[in-house]
């Protein structure tokens, strides 16, 4: 079973890369090839640290690094999908990192699901998250465990797309299958933030739009399989520093990733009542119902500029 690794980069500190990409030459698993495509202004301070944090790993057949030719998350990870072949994608940010049997598990959950129509199976994280406010400049910070859902074996396999849209899986522990993910189009290259869950609720396709019959499921595999990181040293900073920033000031920089989470938020309209199928009850209809509309709430605050 074979996979492309999938690891989109920019201006990513080298001791966070060297972890990564050790992380992914350390997987049980060894039927994979990673792609690492780099957007990294060769001006900027981090470009030259972080070429030699990967020179070692780049001395392997297994890697290859690639030099983004246009910008922005969605387009480098399209680019990097193209290049390779493997019937399975599995994406990892550079500043994320996977446990040795992340794809082990992956491989095992596929092979579970094997006679079903799944189209992408995802893992927890561990996290450790710190968020700062635009206003207050406070700091808010959390650790625990992310994109591990209690509530998802609750919902039929078919409904998988409104779990999506009440529950953000996490990309970087998700694995996707190819010829869905080429069938969609990949990611929205206008997108830099929310362009997983976009991809994803695409892949699933929506029932109420195109029937069950022609939607695919999701695979929650019980486990907890890498690290996910968020703070002040990642990357991207929500978009902040991301190359939606070139050629913008803040508050221009601020307008275009409302603009792109607006669009998010479009795609997670609520469900409603009314939209229940007839072979199932009230009372899961109505959890359904909730999963969603807390999402929506919530991404809406954000949205409309919430205090954090």
């Amino acid at each position: 079973m074979d996979f492309d690794v999938i690891i989109p980069t920019y201006k990513v500190f080298p001791e966070f890369i060297t972890r990564c990409l050790d992380s992914v030459a350390k997987q049980t698993v060894e039927t994979w090839h990673c792609w690492i495509a780099d957007g990294t202004p060769k001006d900027h301070e981090s470009y030259g640290p972080m070429m030699e944090a990967m020179a070692p790993f780049l001395d392997s057949e297994k890697f290859t690094y690639l030099r983004q030719s246009g910008k922005g998350v969605s387009q480098a990870r399209n680019e990097a999908v193209s290049k390779g072949s493997a019937p399975y994608l599995a994406t990892l940010d550079g500043d994320d990192l996977w446990y040795p049997e992340h794809l082990e598990w992956v491989v095992e959950a596929i092979e579970l699901s094997k006679d079903t129509p799944v189209a992408l199976w995802w893992a927890g994280a561990d996290a450790e998250i710190f968020l700062s406010s635009f206003k207050t400049q406070e700091t808010f910070s959390t650790d625990g465990v992310i994109g591990w859902f209690e509530q998802f074996p609750k919902t039929l396999p078919r409904d998988t797309h409104y779990f999506l849209r009440g529950s953000a899986v996490i990309p970087s522990n998700t694995v996707v299958i190819r010829n869905r993910f080429e069938e969609v189009g990949g990611y929205d290259e206008t997108l830099q933030i929310g362009e997983d869950t976009d991809l994803y609720l695409r892949m699933t396709g929506d029932p109420g739009v195109s029937g069950y019959e022609n939607t695919y499921w999701g695979y929650q595999i019980d486990a907890i399989s890498g690290f996910h990181g968020c703070g002040e040293w990642q990357t991207t900073q929500c978009g902040v520093m991301s190359s939606v920033a070139d050629n913008r000031n803040f508050d221009e920089t601020m307008a275009e990733l409302q603009r792109q989470a607006q669009i998010g938020l479009d795609s997670l309209r609520p469900v409603l009542m009314e939209d229940k199928p007839s072979d199932v009850s009230e009372e899961y209809w109505n959890f359904i119902v909730k999963l969603v509309v807390q999402k929506y709430q919530s991404e809406l605050m954000v949205t409309l500029g919430g205090d954090v």
